[in-house]
């Protein structure tokens, strides 16, 4: 019998809430995809199916988390109208808060996902470029509506951005302050200064710099040297 997407996808979020359970409780290793499929109540062969090895689970949670998160985001009501730097600020804040509940296992799975050696390039940036859309549609957006010029090298902003971005996660992880005050002030000043960044377009001006001083300065310097003429050498 052919299984729906929506049944596919409920099957899907069934194991992987299985999964942050057991993990966040038990740790990565503890926990086996045979106890996954008692919790989840599926049997282990749809378990394999799904997930060909335990590691996938991991990053799939991410998956749905970001999916999650740029729903809410697209429903925020005058969300298009805040600053970039508040729109940061919202995208990590509300990201933030889909990990909190499940903070026990982003805490084992992100070291596992970001600094382990079993971190599968292609299933991690999967999660990552579900990220970076959500972040590159609120720039794009953000650009448009102050007629401002999409940087050239938008996509490299992006990767920094990333990285940016995984460490206010491992910053929040350790954080102990009372209702993650410290993340959210770290987040504030960081955004202002991300914002500014991006806004004076500051990679595509050094860029236009660099190609000014090759054309006005080196390239003539170059064109300044004449072949040597090899039968006037001798005489």
């Amino acid at each position: 019998m052919k299984i729906s997407k929506e049944k596919k996808a409920k099957i899907r979020l069934e194991i992987i809430n299985a999964a942050v359970k057991l993990i966040g409780k038990n740790g990565f290793k503890a926990t086996t995809m045979k106890a996954i499929s008692i919790k989840a109540k599926i049997g282990i062969a749809t378990i394999y199916n799904y997930f060909p090895i335990k590691e996938d689970i991991l990053f799939a949670y991410f998956e749905e988390k970001y999916i999650e998160v740029s729903q809410e985001i697209s429903n925020l009501k005058g969300f298009d109208k805040y600053n970039l730097d508040e729109q940061i600020q919202v995208l990590f804040e509300t990201t933030l808060e889909h990990f909190e509940k499940d903070k026990d296992f982003v805490q084992e799975a992100f070291h596992l996902t970001i600094f382990s050696a079993i971190t599968s390039f292609n299933e991690s940036r999967k999660s990552r470029d579900i990220f970076l859309d959500l972040a590159k549609d609120i720039w794009n957006t953000n650009y448009k509506k102050r007629k401002k010029q999409i940087p050239k090298l938008q996509d490299w902003m992006l990767l920094l951005f990333w990285e940016y971005y995984l460490g206010i996660v491992a910053y929040w992880l350790k954080d102990k302050s009372e209702d993650y005050n410290h993340t959210t002030q770290l987040i504030e000043k960081t955004a202002t200064i991300i914002y500014q960044f991006i806004d004076v377009n500051f990679i595509d001006k050094f860029l236009d710099l660099g190609a000014f001083i090759y054309r006005t300065h080196f390239h003539s310097f170059l064109n300044s040297f004449t072949p040597i003429d090899n039968k006037n050498d001798y005489k």
